[in-house]
């Protein structure tokens, strides 16, 4: 009672609809059961199709449902921690740079075999980070990639899983470039953003989130996290 911290993370790339309002009502009703707060974060990851009309419509819609949320963020705000943990990441070997085709990274994943990356030294992968930060042509194609242990154990009710069970949680793609396409909040700063599945939960750490009521699509992702 009174530590529960919740968050309902929309990525403002569209309108709100019924899913949203189901994750929406959830987390407040939980939050405002146990006295305690929910975040509304923006999860602007992708400036692709993200705008400011959307980030106003849906506090309108929220408010409209009469959720007021207790703080609210953007997971903009946090790129440069995003990346300080990225790198720290590169560094202790953890995540590698990819330039793996999409098909290719499909049939990696439906398959069960390494990309050819997938060993390089720590500091190669660091060096294309930088180029893909700077949005040099060098890191034109290349990606971040998680090296997730092929041997991670994780309990689900009674059983235990192996990670590598599920093909999202294969070295799942952490950072990639969008060098020509304006961020609606950090304009042309950034040339490189971290996805979803990194984001989320580094930012629901930095945020104190202790409860994150996710909708069944997120199922699959649980072991990863």
């Amino acid at each position: 009672m009174g530590e529960v911290k919740t968050r309902f993370p929309p990525e403002p790339s569209g309108y709100m609809h019924v899913g949203h309002v189901k994750a929406s009502m959830l987390n407040y009703h939980y939050a405002k059961m146990y006295k305690g707060k929910m975040v509304l974060r923006f999860d602007d990851t992708n400036p692709m199709n993200e705008k400011v009309e959307f980030v106003e419509n849906i506090t309108k819609d929220l408010k409209t449902l009469e959720i007021i949320p207790d703080e609210v963020s953007h997971t903009s705000d946090y790129f440069e921690e995003l990346r300080k943990t990225m790198e720290d990441m590169i560094n202790k070997g953890k995540a590698y740079a990819d330039n793996s085709k999409g098909e290719e990274m499909k049939a990696q994943r439906d398959d069960d075999f390494d990309s050819p990356n997938r060993g390089a030294t720590a500091k190669v992968n660091m060096k294309i980070f930088k180029h893909l930060l700077a949005g040099d042509k060098e890191a034109d194609g290349w990606c971040i990639r998680a090296k997730v242990d092929k041997d991670f154990k994780f309990k689900e009710g009674k059983k235990d899983l192996n990670v590598w069970d599920y093909k999202c949680c294969r070295d799942p793609v952490f950072y990639r470039g969008k060098k020509d396409i304006p961020h609606h909040k950090t304009g042309d700063k950034y040339k490189a953003y971290p996805c979803y599945d990194f984001a989320c939960p580094v930012v629901d750490s930095i945020e104190g989130i202790t409860h994150a009521l996710r909708s069944i699509e997120y199922h699959d992702r649980n072991g990863g996290y």
